[in-house]
């Protein structure tokens, strides 16, 4: 059974840290689709404070693997559908948190994007280039150009840039960061589905994916497979043991066929 639930970003970040699995695909996002993203906010920001502004549905499993950070324990969430928004929207939380002054704002947000042991990060990826989101989240650090070897780093160094440049505008054009903060953690409106299904998670990953870019053959195949394989193992297990082989493969290198070009092209 999967139940939405409405959130905000204070409640989807209060319990919990998500992970794109390998099998995924690279944050994609362009120019063109963060600037509508941030043309969604400047319009909420000219509405009334009671207004919210619903952005997008979130899928994800819910897997066992449970962090303690003090006396604190965050559960691990694989994000299934609605990583390209949810990525750029805690990279501009990032780049806020380094415009800000010391004091228990930017303290606050520190502890959202990495939590207490400095080693568990909001947002963990899998693929070829964890690092350059890692190194930006805990360091503020920008990739280097020659840490630059796909057009998924190209696209991520840019999208690095692009929520900075909207970060500094807001500043140079309302005079302080607060009114951004506010809005980005009670005012933007998820639907969210949680599920520890793996059936329901690879049926629904395709028809909720609506907004932002379209989904790709390679998406499409993945989530059949991986959908086809549940319904027709023998038992749960059986089932598990068999999408957990699909993810295998699915991140493998293949040679000989245009895989790097669906995952993470070289250029």
């Amino acid at each position: 059974m999967i139940e939405p639930k409405y959130q905000t970003l204070n409640g989807l970040f209060s319990d919990r840290v998500f992970r794109i699995p390998e099998y995924q695909r690279f944050y994609s996002w362009l120019p063109k689709q963060r600037e509508d993203l941030f043309g969604d906010i400047r319009e909420l920001a000219k509405k009334g404070e009671d207004r919210h502004h619903f952005m997008a549905t979130i899928v994800c499993f819910r897997t066992q693997d449970v962090k303690p950070v003090g006396s604190l324990e965050y559960r691990t969430y694989d994000v299934v559908d609605g990583q390209q928004r949810l990525t750029t929207l805690i990279l501009i939380m990032k780049a806020i948190q380094k415009q800000l002054e010391a004091g228990d704002e930017k303290t606050d947000i520190s502890k959202i994007l990495v939590k207490g042991d400095a080693n568990l990060l909001l947002l963990q990826t899998n693929n070829s280039n964890r690092r350059l989101l890692d190194d930006y989240l805990k360091h503020g650090k920008h990739p280097a150009k020659d840490q630059i070897k796909t057009y998924a780093d190209r696209n991520l160094r840019s999208a690095i840039h692009d929520c900075e440049r909207f970060v500094t505008d807001w500043l140079a054009d309302a005079g302080n960061l607060m009114g951004l903060l506010r809005l980005l953690r009670n005012r933007l409106g998820f639907v969210v589905y949680d599920t520890d299904d793996n059936k329901i998670v690879y049926s629904v990953f395709e028809v909720l994916n609506s907004r932002g870019l379209d989904v790709d053959w390679l998406d499409k195949s993945k989530s059949a497979l991986m959908g086809r394989a549940f319904e027709l193992a023998k038992s749960a297990d059986a089932g598990a043991a068999k999408i957990d082989e699909l993810h295998k493969l699915w991140e493998k290198p293949m040679s000989g066929w245009p895989w790097s070009r669906c995952r993470g092209k070289r250029y």
